[in-house]
């Protein structure tokens, strides 16, 4: 099955048919207006809020139309690939990669069904969530002591409203193939949430500007 993805902002949103769903690889829940989300050829069971969050205020915050959000819950049961150079979005039979050919494969944790990638940020080997939920890529304040920042961006969490973050730019590394990727700051009380997986950043969707991902959680696997 394909999807055509319409990248909004920088976030990863599914058009399926006249519904438009923010496929969010950072949230365990997925959450609607209504009792149930029909995607990928399948109804499923939808909260219609997590953490006092809706779907109608990820929508404002937004500036966009959501009908839904599909987390980890449903994502879990399938393998899927995000091509954001075509903009497909692709729900896959079986995990077509091997290190070969190009293709590299990649181990990842599982934190409440949330993927965690390990890489190098500089010279440093770090814990991430790989988080499509996220336009921007985040890493731990203490990491970017001493770094200029290049920019100033605006973001927003749900549960924690709008914010400004600097951003930084730097060497980052996946599996033998380096990149030169941005980071903002979280603030504090965000900042917090990410030890609790024993994480130190977060790779949002700018990720996708480098290369296409293919998502098996049930074999706890990317492949870029």
């Amino acid at each position: 099955m394909e999807y055509m993805i319409d990248a909004f902002d920088n976030h990863l949103i599914l058009v399926n048919k006249d519904k438009k769903i923010l496929i969010d690889t950072g949230s365990p829940i997925s959450i609607s207006n209504q009792e149930e989300i029909e995607i990928f050829g399948l109804t499923h069971k939808s909260s219609q809020t997590y953490l006092g969050v809706t779907i109608d205020g990820i929508s404002k915050k937004m500036g966009y139309d959501l009908d839904a959000l599909v987390g980890g819950d449903i994502l879990k049961n399938r393998i899927f690939q995000v091509d954001f150079n075509n903009r497909l979005f692709s729900v896959l039979e079986s995990f077509p990669c091997e290190d070969r050919d190009g293709k590299e494969v990649v181990d990842i944790d599982l934190y409440m069904d949330i993927p965690i990638i390990e890489i190098l940020v500089g010279k440093d080997s770090t814990r991430a969530f790989l988080d499509t939920g996220a336009k921007i890529s985040y890493l731990n304040r203490q990491r970017t002591e001493g770094l200029k920042a290049i920019d100033e961006r605006e973001d927003f969490y749900p549960t924690f409203g709008t914010f400004s973050t600097p951003i930084y730019e730097v060497p980052t590394n996946f599996k033998g193939r380096e990149i030169l990727l941005t980071f903002g700051v979280l603030p504090e009380p965000l900042e917090a949430s990410l030890s609790m997986a024993n994480t130190t950043a977060i790779i949002g969707n700018d990720i996708f500007s480098h290369f296409s991902l293919t998502f098996d959680y049930k074999n706890k696997k990317v492949c870029f």
